[in-house]
């Protein structure tokens, strides 16, 4: 009976190994294959992954592209309506044409940064010129000259450049007095023996000397509504309409030029 339960006692200890053994195989055999369909599972997340960061670097990238575009397009827009360059262009009937995108356009924003840079106290500047360079002129030849231009207007030349040469200067000097007579004088010795009296070339003298004796600074400025004529009694302000920015100054004979001209186009 003892040795009937020793056999029954060792069947089930083998059965029990058996089953243990087994059950071991299984779950090893279990876990590789989840593990290797973990691993496959993991491959493609990893895949699709990567899909989608490219896919997120491209959105970025036509992101700053259409940002770009947009800057770029507020910018022509600002600028187009703040540019005196910019006229409306007209439309016939149902034809449209957009107006081309400028080709660079950093145009604009250069611009804004030059008349950031240009931002200048034209006022001053003209106190520095007529202070650092002092009148230097004779007034009474000034004044002689612009008395002698007086004379000569556009009537009193026709009436001149109808009479004979000797009638010419016979009329000048009846007409002109003291140091008027003086600067005909003047003239008629700077004449070569060889060449005639010229009412237009004395005129044209006269004019030199106005123009070199001045004691008025002219100042040219882009917009028409400046004006510093209060800096001083011999300051003019004239509007060129070829400056864009700044001032130029003309003053003694000699240019002081503080603009940017909008074009070097011949007049």
């Amino acid at each position: 009976m003892l040795a009937v339960f020793i056999a029954i006692f060792l069947i089930l200890g083998v059965m029990i190994y058996f089953i243990t053994v087994s059950l071991r195989i299984v779950a090893e055999n279990a876990s590789k294959k989840v593990n290797a369909y973990f691993l496959s599972k993991l491959g493609e997340f990893d895949e699709d992954f990567k899909e989608k960061m490219n896919t997120l670097e491209q959105l970025g990238e036509a992101k700053e592209e259409l940002e770009q575009k947009i800057k770029i397009l507020k910018a022509d827009q600002t600028s187009l309506e703040v540019s005196r360059f910019y006229k409306p262009r007209p439309i016939i009937r149902d034809n449209f044409v957009p107006i081309a995108h400028y080709i660079d356009s950093g145009f604009f924003e250069d611009y804004k940064k030059a008349k950031t840079l240009l931002v200048m106290d034209k006022a001053q500047i003209i106190r520095d010129v007529m202070n650092k360079f002092p009148y230097e002129g004779n007034m009474e030849r000034f004044d002689t000259a612009k008395k002698i231009l007086k004379e000569l207007n556009p009537e009193a030349m026709y009436d001149l450049c109808t009479l004979p040469i000797a009638q010419q200067v016979y009329v000048l000097r009846d007409s002109l007095t003291g140091r008027l007579l003086d600067m005909l004088e003047e003239f008629i010795s700077t004449i070569p023996s060889e060449e005639e009296f010229d009412v237009l070339r004395f005129k044209e003298y006269v004019q030199l000397v106005y123009k070199q004796e001045s004691p008025y600074l002219h100042a040219k400025l882009g917009e028409d509504d400046e004006d510093y004529s209060y800096v001083s009694p011999y300051v003019i302000c004239e509007f060129d309409d070829n400056i864009c920015e700044g001032i130029r100054i003309e003053y003694q004979g000699k240019l002081y030029d503080y603009s940017i001209y909008e074009s070097r186009k011949r007049r």
